[in-house]
């Protein structure tokens, strides 16, 4: 986990909107297509895999496209949590039958 300390909100905001536009750069087509129903991987740096179910599809503002609310699962939060997942960490797609398996496991 990195923490970045910023002199002003403006250059904090700056920041952001930088980190919004590289993700978006990273964006694959086929990750574009994720959407409400699809279940998914992604690797986390800390050596073990978060499991999800988008909730809702991208949202209407433009720089939000990239963005989906799902529900996610792993071994730090089995009970799965909400929030909002940029499409570029998404690793691969999960049947549901796959995915179910996952979080069983947990």
């Amino acid at each position: 986990m990195n923490i970045t300390f910023y002199d002003s909100t403006e250059e904090m905001l700056d920041s952001l909107n930088q980190a919004m536009q590289a993700a978006d750069e990273r964006v694959k087509q086929w990750q574009a297509k994720i959407k409400k129903g699809h279940c998914f991987w992604q690797e986390t740096e800390y050596g073990f895999n978060i499991y999800g179910e988008v909730l809702k599809n991208a949202y209407r503002e433009k720089h939000l496209r990239n963005y989906r609310f799902c529900r996610c699962y792993s071994e730090a939060c089995p009970e799965g949590e909400l929030g909002d997942v940029h499409v570029c960490v998404i690793g691969g797609l999960l049947t549901r039958e796959e995915f179910e398996e996952k979080i069983k496991a947990l």
